[in-house]
């Protein structure tokens, strides 16, 4: 009998545990597969996507939006937090469970048309100085092909004001690596966009972005959101 009441508190303990659980999720702004709208609301085709999943694996989540580089360090140290959108690398791919699939994008370099800046490979481009987000794919996808930090690879927290950086800062900055779908809301919304043009496209980087969770979370949380992904297709 006491054995019997024992597994039914824990049981009900359990169930209580899980009742007031909450994944900690986090991300960046990255139009167009998230990005705050006029009204503050995180809004995309990557944050709908993620939206779904979880609501059908009926689990509590608080997604925040913070720098590139604060996500990633977030979701590589706290085992309760899962991170999206993020290309997966050698370098990071052990350091998290790549849970499920979010899109593919392409990425380019970008130059003011007024430059005239010319290049036909990603060793042509070591000749002048790029702008990059810390921690980003392109970061390490550049650092890996012997771009230096400080020297022809310049590190920024944020596209928001690419522009400016472009044009005001010519003698610190020659080019900037967004992605293609990030530089296309861009021309919708920025009318300086004109100024810019594509120099080189790496499609040797082509990629697949993916919700991604801390290598430690829980097997229980990350079966679920497995299952539900798999019914939400």
């Amino acid at each position: 009998m006491f054995k019997c009441l024992l597994v039914i508190c824990l049981m009900m303990y359990a169930g209580s545990v899980y009742a007031q659980y909450k994944l900690n999720v986090v991300t960046e702004n990255f139009p167009n597969f998230q990005y705050l709208n006029g009204e503050g609301e995180l809004v995309g085709l990557a944050a709908d996507k993620v939206r779904t999943v979880l609501s059908k694996a009926e689990i509590d989540y608080h997604i925040s939006v913070q720098t590139w580089t604060t996500a990633y360090n977030t979701a590589a140290r706290d085992s309760n937090t899962c991170i999206f959108s993020m290309a997966k690398n050698e370098l990071r791919g052990e350091k998290f469970d790549w849970v499920f699939p979010i899109s593919q994008f392409t990425t380019s370099f970008y130059a003011l048309k007024s430059s005239r800046i010319s290049i036909e490979s990603v060793e042509d481009a070591k000749q002048y100085k790029v702008a990059v987000i810390k921690d980003n794919y392109s970061h390490q996808f550049l650092v890996k092909h012997g771009f230096i930090e400080g020297y022809n690879l310049v590190l920024i927290n944020s596209f928001e004001r690419v522009f400016e950086l472009l044009e005001a800062r010519r003698s610190f900055v020659d080019m900037v690596i967004l992605s293609d779908n990030q530089f296309k809301f861009k021309q919708q919304q920025e009318p300086r966009s004109a100024q810019l043009e594509p120099v080189l496209t790496l499609k040797n980087i082509n990629t697949q972005l993916y919700f991604a969770c801390n290598k430690n979370m829980s097997p229980h949380i990350l079966k679920k959101i497995k299952l539900a992904y798999k019914q939400a297709e």
